[in-house]
């Protein structure tokens, strides 16, 4: 037997073909309902929604045709397959059956075999006809909640652009606003030495200098925080850029520091890699200063590419001081200094300008032991489909 039986009421007012049909329906695992005229056919079929009709088309009263377009008016009832059963055999009778709404015809007198195999059809149809309207009012459903989650992304995308843009402007006006006073103090310090040279002591000119000296700190501290916060609000779109042209840009940035530093700058061939070229150059500034700042003796930069998969790894070695191993993930952290001012200038904000950076294209940045001692700084950027030819 199935193992949850299907429904099949019979219609039909010949006593005799009831209980041939439904013994022999019930024998093969079905749960049989009877109706002996349209009418009660019609009612059983509201109240007992059976899973398919077998419908006499010659009944007095409302015949099988009346009583099948009666069912298909009916929302809780049109879905039901019907089955039509009679003796009529002209071809009118069985175009009407099926204009009634019928989904097959059998000719009296039947084969009870024919009759299951034609039940056992249509069941499997109507399953299949379940099963594709439920996966389509599940894929709607999913469809309903994609729309929604986009809405809810698209707003939340636009409160984001909102809350950008108004960080920028307050960052702008932080900046100037902080910048103007910091020149004006710095200004008119160095105005009273000059003016009073000659009548302050040797702690007065000290004074000036640790007065000045806040002033300039503060000014480059204002500057990386903006630069740091533009990252993302001033970022441009990621397109084609040369590695090479991004070093160029960076060492005449920094060449007065380059020059009296007697640095020796070596790089490989560097590649072509998708991403923003202002800021990739920025990562070169901000790297080769390091490797300038924290040398004892004039530096050596080494710069190397090598291809890992769809991403270049980018290394920045140099002869310097090192980083101890327990530091190397501290020193990306804003305002992380592992030295104080007095050893060596600077903000503690460029590596996590870098990070910050490299992180915007997918990449990813970390120190190691330079080959010979010192440090290697390595990042890692996307390859570009249009690199240039070694």
């Amino acid at each position: 037997m199935n193992a949850s039986p299907s429904t099949v009421l019979i219609v039909d007012d010949t006593p005799a073909n009831v209980r041939v049909l439904a013994e022999y329906l019930d024998g093969h695992g079905f749960t049989v309902t009877v109706a002996q005229d349209g009418e009660e056919g019609l009612e059983r079929a509201r109240f007992g929604c059976p899973d398919l009709i077998l419908l006499d088309a010659m009944m007095p009263g409302w015949d099988g045709f009346e009583t099948c377009r009666r069912l298909k008016a009916e929302p809780a009832t049109s879905t039901i397959p019907v089955i039509f059963m009679t003796a009529l055999s002209d071809i009118g009778d069985k175009v009407r059956a099926y204009e009634a709404g019928g989904v097959d015809y059998i000719t009296k007198p039947f084969h009870a075999e024919e009759v299951l195999a034609r039940i056992n059809t249509h069941l499997s149809l109507r399953n299949m006809q379940r099963q594709l309207q439920e996966q389509n009012e599940a894929l709607q459903r999913e469809v309903q909640e994609r729309q929604r989650a986009e809405q809810v992304l698209a707003e939340r995308s636009r409160e984001l652009a909102r809350s950008n843009a108004e960080l920028e402007r307050m960052a702008y006006i932080a900046s100037h606003d902080l910048q103007e006073p910091l020149r004006m103090v710095a200004s008119y310090v160095q105005l009273l030495e000059r003016r009073y040279v000659g009548q302050l002591d040797a702690d007065a000119h000290e004074f000036i200098g640790f007065a000045v000296d806040g002033a300039k700190r503060m000014q480059a501290l204002i500057d990386d925080l903006l630069t740091i916060s533009r990252v993302d609000t001033k970022a441009r779109p990621m397109q084609p850029v040369d590695l090479g042209q991004s070093l160029a840009s960076a060492l005449h940035s920094l060449r007065i520091a380059v020059e009296e530093s007697q640095a020796v700058v070596e790089a490989d061939a560097l590649p072509v890699v998708r991403g923003d070229g202002a800021q990739l150059t920025q990562v070169f500034q901000n790297l080769l200063s390091n490797a300038i700042k924290f040398c004892q003796e004039p530096p050596r930069i080494r710069l190397s590419a090598q291809r890992e998969g769809r991403m270049w790894r980018i290394g920045v070695a140099d002869n310097g001081i090192g980083v101890p191993a327990e530091y190397r993930e501290r020193i990306f952290g804003m305002f992380q200094r592992l030295h104080g001012r007095r050893e060596y200038a600077g903000t503690g904000i460029g590596l996590a300008i870098c990070q910050k950076i490299v992180e915007r294209h997918g990449g990813a940045i970390w120190v190691e032991d330079a080959a010979g001692g010192g440090t290697q700084f390595v990042f890692t950027v996307p390859a570009c489909d249009t690199e240039k030819k070694s």
